[in-house]
């Protein structure tokens, strides 16, 4: 499974821009607009990831959910549970039972 691990926060969640850790046997990253892949680029190797990070100011977080590029609903409910908790951090906050 993929990891989302940084997100540029937008007003609507949906439009935010994400980057996914993508599984494999070199680690890359994909960024892409929302749920929905509006936009995608990458996937990337995690150094020059890591550099657009800054550069964009992208949030990380500090617990990256597993996700499923193949579910934008799924994917879309993960981001509205991501909170900014710094400048440039953020946490997932899971759903409780």
């Amino acid at each position: 499974m993929a990891l989302l691990v940084a997100i540029l926060f937008e007003d609507n969640p949906e439009d935010s821009y994400i980057a996914v850790l993508l599984d494999g046997p070199e680690p890359e990253i994909l960024f892409s607009k929302g749920p929905a892949f509006t936009k995608t680029m990458g996937p990337f190797p995690v150094p020059y990831a890591q550099a657009t990070f800054k550069r964009w100011q992208y949030c990380l977080l500090e617990n990256p959910p597993e996700v499923s590029l193949s579910d934008p609903h799924r994917l879309c409910e993960t981001l509205r549970r991501i909170q900014r908790t710094g400048e440039l951090t953020a946490r997932y906050v899971p759903k409780t039972a």
